[in-house]
């Protein structure tokens, strides 16, 4: 694709420049054009580029080339190989939420599976646009850029879509193209900074009284420090508020003599407002680096989407922002009046922001070497500091919150913290549970590889990581500084608990931990003694809420952290990196574990516990060489798998009861069949369960199974004490079971004291085989492993094998047996007994 670029002050000239110019697929215009004249311009474009798509919205200044015009339009023309455009428009006649869903639904049905790479976004509305507009496209996972129109004279507002002219509309263009490149970001020039505070007096525009003061008063006594307030100083701090998850940024526009203050937006009656550092050095260093990114991207267009706050009125000369993103770039784009992205937290209406859009259809090229820019000097400290305080008050705020709900009623509540960390303990979120139902999302994050940590570094080092993941957890959910209304526990050792009031959707909360895992495990953590020794941390999320997708209550929000507990725990057992509980709700029934206990006891009392077996294959002959023997319970006609409920009954003594039938099953079928192999799960709790040991014992006493039986031990984090089970497996090994280490590589385990049980079988989790035929780093481990289980004479085996990449993969690195989905699914007996018949 290729864009070009014209600037006009009138109809005539703009024709005059396109003479000889091919129909482009996508027109945008921006300007200063009244709606009236506009009329014009569409009946125009449309007889001279009936194809196009054509879009645009008035703004007071728009950005030609680089440059910033206060008069006339700026005409962009986007010529595309193989992306499809689709369009649509919506009135502003119902609620934001509706209106969102209009304009979005037609374009993502015609979609069906597939999903637009980008969307362009324009709105022309006078009131504030809520951040309900984008409910159903943040619902699809849309990504969007754009803004909302504006001019001074606001009756002369509009936005232009195909060949209307419209008022109070709303219109989008998506760019559907799989090998589409975009790349996006927003630079925001401001911060918040000081405490909260409550307008008292307002009328429209007019801000009268901030705490009962007058607003001019307020704004001395923090800025002058009772030293006569001069506007320019003013209106570098704008108030802002958050109102139903909108955010609302007013600057200060005129002192009035009453001691009032006029702002750009109007602040209700009840607002609590913050002050707002507005000042575009504040992005200058991440703009530096984003410029440097371009120009490695080498985009083949870029549209710049800025706030008309960050202009300076009297200037047409570009932000030093603007100049050094355009450094290596052609920008063009309107100023609007609030700029739309979409960032983890969903799509949200921004105000003070630059955001940009890049496309590229055709690959980078590498005959373009990287240009280095030079970062600016760090001349001026002062948002380092104001970002220091802001930090602080950040921590302060939450305590504060987090005590005032748990009114000790003065005592001392030092106990309620975590030393490490500064964090509040468990005690403290219990509490809160327990007295308020202010949370709505609770995330349990528990740090998987924390014992091996602390076997080769030390309980302290393992203790300072936490506190930097601490720290770094806080980061990432402030990052694009929305309100996320959250706060941080130290749950145990290894674990924190994250809670979340703000009334964000359990998909939209999902989003947001599968982003922050997916940065955290990106990260390199190090060791307070040496910066040498990098880490990395490994995880496992659990998170609940208090309602499902649709509204429907999952849980009582007393009990949010033993479902965040369970659903951590079932990701764990899963290879899941997040789970939440109202994906595993539909397969635990009403959620109760005293119903689940009696199913189960139910079903083994009625002969509806039995097992389903998944057949393992040799990689080179392709045939069958046996199969593991998979438990199943039959519940109210429905055949259900062990993850609903096995942790739970591991608990019980229906436990030991499940195992010995499962063992009876098998047994039977040796006997009855020859010819056949089997393998059997165990946990170390069985071993440590008397009289399953000794049925097992009994077992290999009245059967000679010579390697037909496979016992297979699962690795993660189980074993504690090797002395103790080797010599259990070594009689039962010299009985004629082979041994088998089930899910190698989900846990962390002592890797010399595992070879010391001397297997004859590694079982490679499905977490480390799912992802082989893409992922490199994967296929580097599955093939150490594989090279190192052959070198010590052990076999190997490849869970989860489900599409033939991953297939073809494992045979020709020569995986001994493979077994998964696109192999065979699990059978019922007399299913898998028919594959040999």
């Amino acid at each position: 694709m290729y864009s070009n670029s014209f600037y006009c002050t009138s109809l005539a000239s703009f024709i005059s420049q396109i003479k000889d110019q091919e129909i482009p697929d996508l027109i945008q215009i921006y300007g200063t054009t009244p709606v009236k004249e506009m009329a014009t311009w569409a009946s125009s474009l449309t007889r001279l580029f009936p194809t196009a798509c054509r879009i645009g919205m008035a703004c007071d200044r728009h950005i030609y080339n680089g440059d910033i015009k206060a008069t006339g339009m700026t005409v962009i023309f986007s010529y595309f190989d193989n992306t499809q455009l689709i369009h649509n428009s919506a009135p502003f006649s119902q609620q934001a939420q509706q209106v969102g869903q209009a304009l979005f639904e037609p374009l993502i049905t015609t979609l069906g599976s597939q999903q637009a790479a980008s969307y362009i976004v324009l709105t022309d509305n006078h009131g504030f646009l809520s951040n309900q507009f984008f409910s159903y496209p943040n619902e699809h996972d849309c990504l969007i850029s754009g803004g909302r129109a504006g001019l001074s004279d606001t009756t002369q507002s509009w936005v232009l879509y195909q060949d209307n002219v419209l008022q109070n509309h709303a219109l989008a263009v998506g760019f559907v193209n799989p090998n589409l490149l975009v790349h996006r970001d927003i630079f925001v020039d401001s911060i918040r900074i000081g405490q909260r505070m409550l307008v008292t007096s307002s009328e429209g525009n007019i801000l009268k009284c901030l705490d009962h003061l007058p607003a001019q008063q307020v704004y001395q006594r923090y800025l002058t420090n009772g030293e006569r307030l001069q506007l320019p100083i003013a209106a570098q701090f704008a108030l802002q508020t958050v109102d139903d998850s909108l955010e609302i940024n007013a600057i200060p526009m005129q002192l009035e003599a009453d001691g009032a203050l006029t702002m750009s937006e109007p602040l209700a009656e009840g607002a609590q407002v913050q002050f707002l550092y507005i000042n575009p050095s504040h992005s200058i260093y991440s703009a530096t680096l984003k410029a440097q990114e371009l120009e490695t991207l080498q985009p083949e267009s870029v549209f710049v989407f800025k706030c008309i706050s960050r202009n300076d009125v009297n200037s047409e000369s570009p932000t030093e922002n603007l100049a050094l993103i355009g450094s290596s770039q052609t920008l063009n784009g309107p100023y609007c009046y609030g700029e739309f992205y979409s960032s983890q937290f969903g799509t949200h209406n921004r105000q003070h922001a630059l955001t940009y859009l890049a496309f590229s259809e055709s690959a980078v090229s590498e005959q373009n070497p990287q240009q280095t820019l030079t970062l600016p000097a760090n001349e001026n400290p002062i948002f380092p500091i104001l970002n220091l305080i802001n930090n602080t008050l950040l921590d302060i705020e939450q305590e504060r919150k987090a005590l005032s709900l748990l009114k000790n009623n003065g005592t001392d509540n030092n106990w309620l913290y975590d030393f490490q960390t500064g964090l509040l303990n468990r005690f403290a979120l219990l509490n809160r549970l327990q007295k308020h139902d202010d949370i709505l999302h609770l995330a349990v994050i528990r740090v998987r590889n924390f014992r091996l940590i602390n076997e080769q570094y030390g309980y302290s080092v393992a203790d300072d990581l936490l506190a930097q993941l601490a720290h770094h957890i806080k980061h990432q959910l402030t990052l694009d500084g929305t309100e996320l209304g959250f706060i941080c526990y130290r749950l145990s050792a290894n674990e924190i608990a994250v809670s979340i009031e703000t009334k964000i959707t359990p998909k939209r909360t999902l989003q947001v931990f599968h982003k922050l895992i997916e940065k955290i495990e990106d990260r390199t953590f190090f060791t307070t003694d040496s910066a040498k020794n990098l880490l990395t941390l490994t995880l496992s999320v659990g998170l609940a809420s208090t309602k499902d997708h649709n509204g429907h209550t999952l849980c009582q929000h007393q009990h949010l952290l033993i479902k965040a507990s369970e659903a951590r725990r079932f990701a764990q057992t899963s290879n899941l990196p997040l789970s939440w509980n109202g994906d595993i709700q539909h397969q635990s029934g009403s959620g109760e574990n005293l119903e689940w206990i009696q199913s189960i006891r139910k079903a083994l009392e009625n002969d509806q516990v039995f097992a389903y077996f998944q057949p393992c294959f040799d990689s080179q002959t392709t045939q069958q060489v046996g199969a593991e023997a998979l438990l199943r319970v039959q519940i109210n006609g429905e055949i259900i798998g062990p993850f609903a409920f096995l942790n739970l009954i591991k608990q019980t003594q229906l436990y030991p009861k499940i195992t010995l039938l499962m063992l009876a099953q098998c047994e039977r079928l040796l006997k009855q069949y020859p010819d056949i192999k089997v393998a059997l799960n165990l946990s170390i709790l069985d071993f440590k369960h008397q009289a399953t040991l000794d049925t097992l014992k009994s077992f290999f006493q009245r059967n000679q199974v010579a390697g037909r039986l496979t016992l297979e031990i699962t690795e993660s984090e189980s074993i504690q004490d090797y002395e103790w089970i080797n010599p259990i497996l070594a009689e039962f090994r010299q009985a004629g079971a082979l041994l088998a280490i089930d899910d190698f590589g989900a846990g962390y385990s002592n890797l010399e004291k595992l070879i010391s049980l001397d297997p004859d079988i590694l079982k490679l989790d499905g977490s480390i085989i799912k992802n082989i035929d893409h992922d490199e780093k994967m296929q580097k481990l599955v093939l150490s492993i594989n090279k190192l289980a052959h070198s010590l004479g052990i076999k190997t085996q490849a869970e989860f094998v489900h599409n033939q990449a991953v297939h073809d993969y494992l045979v020709d690195i020569g995986v001994d047996y493979l077994q998964g989905y696109h192999l065979s699914k699990p059978l019922s007996e007399a299913q898998w007994i028919k594959t040999f018949e």
